[in-house]
C-alpha cells in the first residue's frame, strides 16, 4: 500500500499513453471537442467509435463535447453512458468498433479528469497518438456544431446499454461454479462500478452472499481518492470486512481497471500477493508452456515462480495500449503489471476486466478449504517497494552514475534498467510525460531492502534532492506498504 501524501500531484495534461490533468488548470469542453476531432481523423471515414465516461461532475459535459468532435470528423458514435473503461473496451470488441474512448480521471480525486482510448487499427503508436492530439488541439480546429447536431438523429449517434450483454457473457463463463455458500464484501468506492459490480456478481454467483458498501455513484467519491492501493482510502473497507465477518473483501478503483483483495482479517493483499494467488493457485495447472506477459518492474520472485510452473515469461512495455497489443500478439494466458493490472486471454481479447478477475477469485475460494489470512502465512518472504518517483528528466545520467559507483553494468529492459544482485534488485525508468524518474527496490529481507535503498541514496547524494526525496518516500511508504510475504 502507499500513503496518500506519497502520490504525485503534478498537473501535466499530455502523458505517454493517455491524457490527465486538473480540471481547474485548463481542461475544457473545447479541448475535448478538439481531441474527439483528432481521434476521428485517425480513423477511416464512417468508422464506429464507442464512448463512455466516469461519474465526475466534469465528465458528462466533457463527453458531450468529445462526441461532437468525433461526429464532426465523420465518425459514427455509440454513447455507452457512465461505464468503467474495461467494460467499454468489451463493448468496443462486441460491437466491432474501431475506437473506444473514455472520459475519466482514473483513480485520482474528483479534481482530475482526462482521456483514455484505444484505436483497434492504427499504424501510430500510443505515444504518437498523444502527440497527434496535442497538435490538433493547439491548432483549434473549427467545428460546425450546427451541422453536427443536424447529423446526430440520422444514424451518426445513438445510445446503447452493454451491461446486460456483458453480464450474460460472464454468467456463461462461470456457469459451473461450486454451489458452496461464502460471504464477500464488495466496495466500489462510489465510482463507475457502483451499482454495476454488485449487480453483475449477484447474477454470476446467485448462491454467494454479497455485502456492498460505497455502492452509490458519487461525483466526489465521498471525499477520498478512489484508489484501492491507497491505505487511507480503504481503511473503512478493511473495518467492514472485520465487522461483517465475510470470507474476504474486494475494493474496486473508480475507473483505472485495478482492484484490491482484503483477507478475512481485514488486511489488504499487496499487488504481488494477488499475482502470486493467480499464478500459483488459480492458473498453476494451466501455465505449462504458456506465455506470461509482465512489465520490467514486476517482482523477480513472482516471475521466477511462474517459470518454475512452466510458464514462458515475456517482458512488455508498461502502457496499457502496448500491453493489450502484446497480449494479443503473444496469445499470453495472463498479463501482470507492477501497478497491479491483470490481463486475461480468457476475456477473449486479452484485456483486463476487473469483475472477470474478481469472479475468478470467487470461483476459486468457493472450492478452497483455507482462509486467505492463513494462506498468506505460507508465502515466501520478500520485500518490495511501490515505485518511488523523483523529479529529474535524464534517467541515463542516473543509471550511468550508479553503474560507476557500484562497478556494475545494468541490464536494459523494455522500460528502464535493472541492477540485480544476489539478494536485491533496483528497477529505474524514465516516467514519460512527468519529467520524473521512478525507482522500485526489491529484496529477500527487510534488512536487504533497507541496505539497497541506503546504498542508492548515498550513491546519488551528488544529484541534488534526489537522495533525500528517495529516503523520505521510502520512510512514508514503508510505514504502510505491506509487501512482504510473511
Amino acid at each position: 500500500m502507499v500513503t496518500q501524501n506519497a502520490l504525485f500531484t503534478g498537473s501535466y495534461v499530455y502523458r505517454q499513453d493517455h491524457i490527465l490533468g486538473l480540471v481547474e488548470d485548463g481542461l475544457s469542453a473545447e479541448l475535448y471537442r478538439s481531441w474527439g476531432y483528432g481521434l476521428g481523423r485517425m480513423l477511416l471515414s464512417d468508422s464506429l467509435a464507442v464512448v463512455s465516461s466516469d461519474i465526475r461532475a466534469s465528465s458528462l459535459p466533457f463527453k458531450a463535447a468529445l462526441i461532437e468532435g468525433l461526429i464532426s470528423s465523420g465518425v459514427r458514435v455509440i454513447d455507452l453512458g457512465v461505464l468503467p473503461m474495461d467494460v467499454a473496451a468489451y463493448a468496443n470488441d462486441t460491437l466491432s468498433a474501431s475506437c473506444c474512448v473514455c472520459v475519466t480521471g482514473d483513480w485520482h480525486s474528483a479534481r482530475w479528469n482526462g482521456l483514455r482510448w484505444h484505436l483497434s487499427e492504427s499504424e501510430l503508436s500510443i505515444s504518437e497518438q498523444v502527440e497527434r492530439l496535442k497538435e490538433v488541439a493547439s491548432g483549434s480546429p473549427v467545428i460546425d456544431l450546427a451541422a453536427v447536431h443536424r447529423s446526430m438523429p440520422v444514424g451518426r449517434f445513438r445510445k446503447h446499454d452493454i451491461t446486460f450483454h456483458w453480464i450474460a457473457w460472464a454468467q456463461d463463463v462461470w456457469h459451473d461454479a461450486n454451489q458452496r455458500q461464502i460471504r464477500v464484501l464488495v466496495d466500489t468506492m462510489h465510482g463507475s462500478w457502483s451499482g454495476i459490480a454488485g449487480l453483475a456478481l449477484r447474477a454470476i454467483f446467485p448462491h454467494v452472499h454479497f455485502e456492498t458498501i460505497r455502492d452509490i455513484q458519487s461525483e466526489g467519491f465521498g471525499g477520498v481518492i478512489p484508489n484501492s492501493r491507497i491505505l487511507d482510502s480503504i481503511v473503512s473497507t478493511c473495518r467492514a470486512v472485520r465487522k461483517c465477518r465475510v470470507d474476504f473483501g474486494v475494493s474496486l478503483d473508480a475507473d483505472a481497471g485495478n482492484f484490491t483483495i482484503i483477507d478475512n482479517e481485514g488486511n489488504p493483499l499487496s499487488v504481488e500477493e494477488m499475482q502470486w494467488l493467480f499464478i500459483r493457485h488459480l492458473l498453476c495447472d494451466a501455465l505449462e508452456g504458456e506465455c506470461l506477459l509482465y512489465d520490467a518492474a514486476c517482482s523477480e520472485v513472482v516471475i521466477n515462480e511462474a517459470i518454475r510452473l512452466g510458464a514462458k515469461p515475456i517482458v512488455s512495455g508498461m502502457s496499457s495500449d502496448c500491453f493489450i497489443s502484446n497480449m494479443r500478439r503473444t496469445n499470453a494466458i495472463l498479463g501482470i503489471t507492477s501497478e497491479g493490472g491483470l490481463y486475461f486471454r480468457g476475456t477473449g481479447v486479452g484485456r483486463r476486466i476487473v469483475v472477470f478477475a474478481i469472479s475468478w477469485v470467487i470461483d476459486y475460494m468457493l472450492c478452497a478449504t483455507f482462509k486467505l489470512s492463513d494462506w498468506r502465512k505460507t508465502l515466501p518472504a520478500f520485500y518490495i517497494t511501490p515505485e518511488l518517483r523523483v523529479s529529474y528528466g535524464r534517467v541515463d545520467d542516473i543509471v550511468k552514475h550508479l553503474s560507476n559507483e557500484w562497478m556494475s553494468e545494468p541490464m536494459e529492459t523494455v522500460d528502464g534498467y535493472n541492477f540485480s544482485g544476489t539478494a536485491s534488485r533496483v528497477h529505474i525508468r524514465l516516467i514519460v510525460g512527468y519529467d520524473q524518474v521512478g525507482f522500485r527496490f526489491e529484496s529477500r529481507s527487510r534488512e536487504g531492502l533497507d541496505n539497497i535503498i541506503q546504498r542508492s541514496c548515498i550513491a546519488l547524494s551528488s544529484f541534488g534532492e534526489i537522495s533525500s526525496n528517495l529516503s523520505d518516500q521510502y520512510k512514508q511508504s514503508s510505514l504502510s506498504y505491506n509487501a512482504n510475504f510473511d
